[in-house]
């Protein structure tokens, strides 16, 4: 399958969408206007930042780097060329950005391919690491591609900056195939959440040469509370990976808690209000409670509203999933990251709770000890 087909099965790469369409398309003025943009876009590619991925992340973050990026040094406009395979989500996005951001030059692409051509900072926030291959590296309009055919100046002024959260192997291997034509790769992952994301408060892991992190630091900065250099190429993966298999361990060992004090006859609020005093305090409790109704401070986390939004239960599991198999072949013990990684697996593949926040596991467990109960009846 050609690597641009294969990507728009996917929700959160490539579109070929005209910038600003229906907002733009006002006046011939506006028509005018954009066409000078396009121009400026062919010809200035080192002032303009390539963005991948538009989707529940991706959106949030895109607009705290336009709203806070600040070009390092004295230079010329900076735009912004977009890319996504949901073309109502650029629309969106390009309507909303050009309402927020007038006078900010904005361009959708129609891959990564056209991406490459006209920035020489490029960013990507795709759901896997098969994405991230045909993002980069693939056989089609990928970014690999668009870069032999050009100039080794260009090359080498070209960064990659994949904030996907993706297998250490994969991503790796894509950075060493784009260091061999003279450009360079960042392995970035967030934390934080779409929460994290719209607020520009993320936590941000990068691992890759030195040289490179700093370059990354004012676009990275733009986006988030804390930017972390963590080492070599997969770093910052790593990090990742392991913050939330811990993170996965605390939403189900809360969630068991708080299950097992109800079912002994606490009331929630009473049990939650406890533990935030307490030795079991942690994010999990103070920022993302996973019980309907509990009240945690000014957090407003998504059991209030039937678990929507929030970091979603398959992606919450595949995270899981990554760290299992990264201590398979550390030979790393990892007995509860296992057990949590299995009681998350089919709720992964649920259609109940699959798109869900991760913390619909409290509901999943509540069902599932509710009808234990009834059967032994």
């Amino acid at each position: 399958m050609p690597a641009y087909n294969f990507l728009r099965q996917t929700s959160l790469v490539a579109s070929p969408v005209r910038a600003r369409q229906g907002l733009l398309n006002a006046s011939g003025l506006a028509r005018h206007q954009q066409g000078r943009r396009a121009m400026a876009f062919s010809t200035d590619r080192a002032n303009t930042i390539g963005f991948i991925g538009l989707g529940a992340m991706g959106n949030h973050m895109l607009s705290n780097l336009i709203s806070r990026y600040k070009q390092p040094g004295v230079g010329a406009e900076v735009g912004f060329a977009l890319c996504d395979v949901d073309q109502a989500a650029m629309k969106s996005v390009v309507k909303r950005q050009g309402a927020e951001h007038p006078n900010v030059p904005l361009v959708s692409c129609s891959s990564p391919h056209d991406v490459a051509q006209r920035a020489s900072t490029i960013i990507s926030m795709v759901p896997t690491g098969k994405h991230v291959q045909e993002v980069y590296v693939g056989q089609g309009k990928s970014v690999l591609n668009a870069l032999k055919s050009m100039s080794q100046d260009q090359r080498a002024a070209t960064l990659c900056i994949d904030q996907s959260t993706i297998e250490q192997s994969v991503s790796k291997a894509v950075a060493l195939h784009l260091r061999e034509v003279g450009a360079d790769l960042v392995d970035a992952p967030v934390s934080g959440g779409v929460v994290g994301a719209e607020k520009g408060t993320l936590a941000i892991m990068v691992g890759g040469s030195k040289s490179s992190f700093d370059r990354s630091l004012p676009c990275l900065q733009s986006m988030a509370r804390k930017v972390t250099y963590c080492g070599d190429l997969g770093a910052g993966l790593a990090a990742k990976i392991s913050n939330n298999l811990l993170l996965g361990i605390t939403m189900l060992g809360l969630s068991e808690a708080m299950l097992l004090g109800k079912r002994l006859g606490v009331d929630p609020q009473v049990l939650a209000d406890i533990i935030n005093n307490s030795t079991g305090r942690c994010w999990s409790s103070e920022i993302n409670h996973p019980v309907p109704g509990v009240e945690v401070g000014d957090s407003s986390p998504p059991a209030h509203r039937n678990y929507e939004g929030g970091f979603v239960t398959k992606l919450a599991h595949k995270d899981l999933a990554l760290a299992v198999s990264a201590a398979e072949e550390a030979n790393v013990p990892l007995a509860m990251g296992r057990c949590v990684e299995e009681t998350y697996r089919p709720l992964a593949t649920s259609k109940e709770f699959r798109d869900r926040d991760f913390s619909v596991v409290y509901e999943a467990l509540d069902s599932l000890s509710s009808s234990a109960r009834t059967s032994k009846r």
